[in-house]
């Protein structure tokens, strides 16, 4: 039971350490495609996993990710310290927009999200609504499909 809890907690995990090193890729000049890979590879081995009922390689994906968030401060330091403190102001723009929060949530929901992104795109005055919409109905593709992974691997 703590094999599989700990392979639970090691999905989110991955997928953290997917976001800060997507973050350095952008922000600095160093190549980290690396990590990028590795990473990509930890999350989708650890699904597999899941689905598989292995549940005792999940001490190597944690100490994948554990070890690539320290690696991520020796590769430069000054950008994951602006990473991790530009965290609290993106959730406090992202949350505390009213007008665009209802539309992101409801964008979550794919077929919603790319009607709405089709309908939306061409009109000037809703161009970046459209865009946004669009964003988030890609993202909730892939939270349904890691989603529904984890749920198929470990009930079947």
């Amino acid at each position: 039971m703590v094999y599989l809890v700990l392979s639970v907690i090691t999905l989110p995990l991955t997928i953290f350490v997917l976001f800060y090193y997507g973050y350095l890729f952008r922000h600095t000049d160093h190549d980290v495609s690396f990590f990028l890979s590795v990473s990509l590879i930890s999350l989708i081995m650890n699904l597999f996993t899941l689905s598989g009922g292995v549940y005792v390689l999940c001490f190597l994906y944690l100490g994948i990710a554990v070890l690539f968030i320290g690696l991520g401060f020796a590769v430069d330091a000054q950008a994951s310290v602006k990473f991790y403190t530009s965290i609290g102001p993106w959730f406090k723009q992202t949350f505390t927009n009213t007008k665009l929060l209802g539309w992101q949530v409801l964008s979550l929901l794919f077929p919603a999200g790319a009607a709405l992104y089709f309908a939306w795109y061409k009109k000037d005055d809703k161009h970046e609504l459209a865009l946004e919409c669009g964003k988030c109905a890609l993202w909730g593709v892939l939270l349904i499909v890691v989603l529904l992974w984890t749920i198929l691997g470990l009930a079947l």
